[in-house]
């Protein structure tokens, strides 16, 4: 055979080539693993972590995996510089990282893929105790200062701001975490204590307290809402039904903030693209994989009161979807001009 007069159609050509180019490109576009920080094992974002990074490997083109870190200052440095390709956080931690606020190191590469599911947060007391509302803790002992737990620290701010209230109008009680504040109201050290709708500790205190718990509403007035937001951006009231939970014992309304997947500008458009599709297809799997995330929506993916911008590549999933509007570009460019400098 005549090597040299051998013809090959142009056709033919041309996409032989565009598949010999192309698989590079998506090999370099992908990472070989996607990695996702989360807090120790044992804690509720490393349950979660768990849970999303089973369900996501099977629809990611490669694998999916948790990775624990001491706690939050430490994880989301390492989304922020591109380390680690993923991580869980709350909205006030991620929002403070992406500003530089103290104590966490500046982290203006963080981008968000999705809102992934709310935390339920209120007040408690004993079943039989006279506070009946917010403005009832005034003059009495609460939890305090959580140096281990610093979204809990706003969470508290924000929700005695609701009622018009501040640190000044209550007896603070020093303690590491809620979970050491749940602790002093079994032990009488407090008068109200704080902490996650349904946690496990929340259960114990219940069967520990003679008679059990009663969770407490927030301030639900206009004025309220706006001052618990402007205490802690991201925050919003959401509603309970009697018998939600353990010590929710009538219809009340609670502060709720959201969990998120944040990412970096390191990780490709193509793979945070393929992030999101992968949770849109996946969201009945999510409810199954774990407790918190029937509180996940692919309506809910998008929200206007996140507090850090989107990945562009997840953007432009979300715009496939139909999930992406005028008005979240205006959000977009409010916080990137936001990023700590």
């Amino acid at each position: 055979m005549n090597h040299a007069k051998l013809k090959i159609p142009g056709a033919l050509l041309a996409a032989a080539l565009l598949i010999c180019t192309a698989a590079p490109v998506a090999a370099q576009d992908m990472p070989k693993a996607f990695r996702i920080a989360t807090n120790p094992q044992g804690s509720l974002y490393y349950a979660a972590g768990s849970a999303l990074a089973k369900v996501l490997s099977t629809e990611m083109p490669v694998p999916v995996r948790v990775q624990p870190y001491a706690g939050t200052s430490v994880a989301m440095p390492l989304v922020n510089s591109g380390e680690v390709q993923m991580g869980l956080n709350n909205t006030n931690d991620v929002r403070m990282a992406y500003r530089g606020m103290k104590p966490f190191i500046p982290s203006p590469n963080l981008r968000l893929i999705t809102v992934l599911f709310p935390l339920r947060v209120a007040f408690f007391v004993p079943v039989d105790s006279d506070i009946k509302s917010i403005a009832d803790l005034r003059g009495k002992r609460i939890p305090s200062e959580y140096r281990a737990q610093l979204a809990v620290w706003y969470n508290v701010t924000s929700i005695l701001a609701g009622a018009g209230m501040g640190w000044d109008d209550v007896k603070g009680v020093p303690v590491p975490n809620v979970v050491a504040g749940t602790q002093a109201l079994i032990e009488k050290r407090v008068d109200a204590a704080l902490f996650a709708i349904g946690a496990a500790k929340v259960r114990e205190a219940n069967a520990a307290i003679s008679g059990g718990i009663r969770f407490l509403p927030i301030d639900t007035s206009p004025d309220g809402i706006g001052r618990m937001q402007k205490a802690m951006p991201g925050t919003y009231p959401l509603k309970l039904k009697k018998g939600a939970s353990v010590g929710v014992l009538e219809d009340i309304t609670v502060e709720g903030y959201d969990v998120f997947i944040a990412s970096n500008t390191t990780v490709s458009d193509n793979a945070a693209a393929a992030l999101v599709k992968a949770l849109h297809k996946s969201e009945g799997a999510l409810k199954k994989a774990f407790p918190p995330f029937r509180g996940f929506s692919t309506k809910r993916m998008v929200k206007p009161n996140v507090t850090v911008p989107y990945h562009p590549g997840a953007i432009a999933a979300y715009k496939e979807l139909g999930l992406w509007n005028a008005d979240m570009d205006a959000v977009q460019t409010k916080l990137l001009s936001e990023a700590a400098r």
